[in-house]
């Protein structure tokens, strides 16, 4: 089998992995809340606290997945998420204790972390850096594949039936994708690590000798520093902007709920093509130089919001968005397996889901409670403006991800022998 066809299939499985577990694991309860509130009686209170649960969950494993890499195969830990995960999705077609499903819920946000971190670490090993940018945003546009299902099924189950039905249907189909996915990638042998060749690995430690000075670590830290930075910014607007803009449309804009529908829908469909397009610059030019242009371009879409206050404006703005929205979340790990080797790539990658999770709790709220003092999301966009300003900054500042004169692999990295996660 040629290297080609293998990336390929690893891409598809991936792809449907983060489909199951996000998705489907993450996704279906929110889709569904209005019918389970009103059969188990339970009130919106409770609602928060699960999904506070299934958040800091999450949010936790986000950042003992990358430690975890260290001491279970990538492999094993990737495929036992998603395999739990389309169990929990199964068993909660039978669950009727909303005690017992703020429980399977909150695991779901433990599989959903311990999925896709290692994810990073396993497409550095197995995918050629050429194709890893395109690669990492297709997989990243599996919550869309995911969510497009979710809004032609759901509504027509729930018609038809119970939302425990809806639980069954989609645990049903996690289980048989995710079976096909862990065979294929049990079966395909892995690839020799793409990233660093022995013979270049003196040549690697004595650039970045060179280049991180005498402090070498405190340069590493820096860097560090600043990609926490970056992603609890991300969180702080790119989450917010999401989770408000379809109140923003109808309580502040007065539209109506059709009119917000069609945003939703060119925010999703979008979303397929804006990973694979990120990817695709990321492989061609520098994931750095996407980065600039993905947040540069979610200014646009943020402005238009602020600035113009019509139905026309919130179209334009979601299409923008959706553009630019899993495009950033793929190349957040492109940028990391690139400077980092892969044996420390999924640490990094859950240091960073971790601060953008943080920062999306805090913006979350911080919308919610502007909303609530001023009766309008208006404030909580225009700071949400500067938030994506701020972002394209650090994004000038952060270092290289590849050398344009000489595209040698491992020579932008942030390591040196002594350097360690």
């Amino acid at each position: 089998m040629s290297n080609r066809t293998r990336e390929l299939i690893y891409v598809i499985c991936l792809t449907g992995f983060i489909t199951i577990t996000f998705a489907f694991g993450r996704y279906i309860f929110s889709m569904i809340t209005p019918d389970i509130v009103s059969s188990l009686n339970i009130d919106y209170e409770f609602v928060g606290r699960i999904n506070a649960c299934h958040q800091a969950a999450y949010l936790l494993f986000s950042l003992l997945g990358g430690i975890l890499c260290s001491y279970i195969s990538v492999k094993f830990l990737i495929s036992s998420s998603v395999i739990l995960c389309g169990i929990s999705v199964f068993v909660l077609a039978f669950v009727n204790n909303p005690w017992l499903l703020l429980v399977i819920v909150t695991l779901q946000g433990i599989f959903a972390a311990t999925s896709w971190i290692p994810m990073v670490e396993f497409v550095a090993k197995n995918i050629q850096e050429d194709n890893r940018g395109k690669s990492l945003g297709i997989i990243s546009s599996g919550t869309s594949f995911g969510l497009i299902l979710n809004g032609f099924l759901i509504p027509y189950i729930l018609t038809n039936d119970t939302w425990q039905t809806v639980w069954f249907v989609f645990g049903i189909i996690s289980l048989l994708l995710g079976a096909v996915g862990v065979y294929w990638i049990y079966k395909l042998k892995s690839a020799p690590d793409l990233q660093i060749k022995k013979v270049n690995k003196k040549a690697e430690y004595e650039t970045e000798n060179v280049a991180l000075g005498n402090d070498a670590s405190g340069k590493y830290i820096k860097y560090y520093i600043i990609l926490v930075a970056l992603l609890i910014l991300s969180g702080l607007y790119l989450i917010p902007f999401q989770s408000y803009i379809v109140p923003l449309m109808q309580e502040d804009l007065g539209l109506n709920e059709q009119m917000s529908g069609l945003a939703w829908s060119i925010f999703g469909f979008v979303g397929i093509f804006s990973g694979f397009i990120a990817g695709v610059f990321a492989d061609k030019y520098s994931a750095k130089r996407a980065m600039i242009i993905a947040y540069g371009i979610s200014i646009l879409s943020i402005a238009s919001v602020v600035f113009i206050h019509n139905g026309a404006a919130a179209l334009f703005a979601c299409f923008i968005f959706g553009l630019t929205y899993n495009g950033i979340f793929g190349l957040h790990p492109t940028y990391v397996a690139r400077v980092l080797p892969p044996e420390k790539t999924a640490k990094l990658f859950g240091l960073m889901n971790l601060s953008l999770g943080v920062g999306s709790m805090i913006g979350n709220y911080a919308g919610g409670y502007i909303k609530k003092m001023t009766g309008s999301f208006s404030l909580a966009y225009q700071l949400m403006l500067v938030m994506s300003i701020l972002t394209v900054l650090i994004c000038i500042f952060i270092k290289s991800d590849r050398n344009e004169e000489v595209p040698l692999y491992g020579k932008n990295r942030l390591e040196s022998n002594q350097d360690s996660v």
